[in-house]
């Protein structure tokens, strides 16, 4: 419970910079000729129309002299499904006030995406069908299979965000995953547990919308693991296990743009139950943040951190990595609890005509704590090329190099589809 709460009261620190935006809101409200009263949008063929009006609705019967259009771009590319080519506010030519006129252009987010990946000793193909915008509702569908040296799988999931305030969503996932686990330390180098398990995994999560910058959640969810032969395991669990698992979440999330890159500002606190059949429950608070702010456009100081505190008993199978928040670890390596944090900076580069590119390094710390390997701090240099793509409805395309001081080890990535 201590761990809850302090949990609770880091992400209520963590959220004072997303609401010190609402206090810079432009005027709304005040009736003159100069207000804004209506909008039109432009350059949608797929989207429905209503999906984008929704976000624009808030900068009705605002001032035009104090609406900054770029927190209009800022909306536009969070939908990461347009790109605005061009904000204006002009007379409203057909009543009283101003018009504001969004032109935008779709980007392309229905395709199918090979992949192909090589480390070692160690490969993986595959292929997934993603639509970022179904049914042109900015709703999001995924069909994915994949099979490799060590592990294969299939997995459906659509989800359904809250698109307004005071609005419901749900997301549904099922996955099916064998899986050859092999834990490590940090280097990725000595193996401190392998087993094979084969898991079932479907999940069910309702969302809501309880203000502009604030959404919460609960998911339900079912696992069931089951042990495979293993030719030579190492520390292996004696049995698989079924577990039915409760997760509230609440998060919040704010964007702007400063005329070269899009900068988040957001937080989430997720909270578990697991009902494990046959065995003591388990139960884990995680804490994650990610705060980018441009002190000159196109220059900007980056942070995340992370936090999860598990009990005992979430052992191997629920065990989680920081591996979202720290790069300079091995995407083997997994703790019941950690702490991390990385703060760096990125430089906007230049732009082609598919999207941004931009250079950025940070430093990274991380605390581990976990069952075989006890009491870990690590830190280390992280160093990335990014692309924010903007014809393609996917996050961007990276290649990374960390590098853990006090292991004296690298580790290299290249990530299509997410960004580091």
């Amino acid at each position: 419970m201590k761990n809850i709460l302090c949990a609770f009261f880091l992400f209520l620190m963590l959220i004072m910079p997303i609401y010190s935006q609402v206090l810079e809101r432009p005027n709304c409200g005040v009736q003159n000729e100069n207000i804004i009263t209506s909008f039109s949008i432009e350059g949608l063929k797929r989207t429905k129309p209503y999906a984008i009006e929704m976000l624009l609705q808030k900068f009705i019967g605002c001032d035009a002299d104090d609406v900054d259009t770029n927190d209009v771009y800022a909306i536009i590319k969070d939908t990461n499904i347009l790109e605005p080519l061009s904000v204006e506010i002009t007379d409203n030519e057909t009543g009283y006030g101003k018009m504001l006129i969004v032109i935008v252009h779709e980007k392309w987010s229905i395709f199918p995406v090979p992949f192909f990946s090589i480390n070692s000793d160690k490969w993986n193909a595959g292929a997934a069908f993603i639509d970022a915008n179904a049914f042109g509702l900015r709703d999001m569908m995924l069909i994915a299979g994949s099979f490799g040296s060590e592990s294969w799988f299939t997995t459906l999931m659509y989800i359904k965000s809250p698109k307004a305030v005071r609005k419901f969503g749900f997301s549904a996932m099922g996955m099916f995953l064998h899986q050859d686990t092999e834990n490590t330390d940090q280097t990725g180098n000595d193996v401190l547990q392998c087993f094979n398990r084969l898991s079932i995994n479907p999940d069910f999560s309702l969302s809501y919308s309880l203000s502009e910058f604030i959404n919460s959640s609960l998911s339900v969810s079912y696992h069931f693991i089951k042990l495979n032969d293993t030719e030579n395991p190492i520390n292996a669990p004696q049995n698989g296990t079924q577990a039915i698992s409760l997760s509230p979440r609440i998060s919040t999330r704010s964007s702007s743009w400063d005329g070269y890159l899009l900068n988040e500002k957001n937080a989430s606190l997720n909270y578990t139950y697991r009902f494990i059949i046959g065995d003591n429950n388990a139960q884990s608070v995680t804490l994650n943040a990610v705060i980018n702010h441009s002190f000159i456009p196109g220059f900007r100081v980056t942070a995340k951190t992370g936090l999860l505190f598990s009990t005992t008993t979430a052992s191997p199978f629920f065990e989680s990595t920081p591996s979202q928040t720290i790069n300079i670890l091995s995407t083997n390596y997994s703790v019941l609890n950690y702490a991390a944090a990385s703060v760096g900076l990125e430089k906007y580069l230049f732009k082609f005509s598919f999207g941004t590119i931009s250079a950025a390094a940070a430093y990274q710390a991380a605390y581990s704590d976990g069952k075989f390997l006890r009491h870990q701090f690590d830190h280390g240099l992280v160093a990335t090329i990014q692309m924010y793509l903007s014809k393609v409805a996917l996050p961007g395309i990276g290649l990374g190099a960390a590098y853990n001081i006090g292991k004296n080890t690298f580790q290299y990535a290249a990530n299509v589809g997410i960004t580091f």
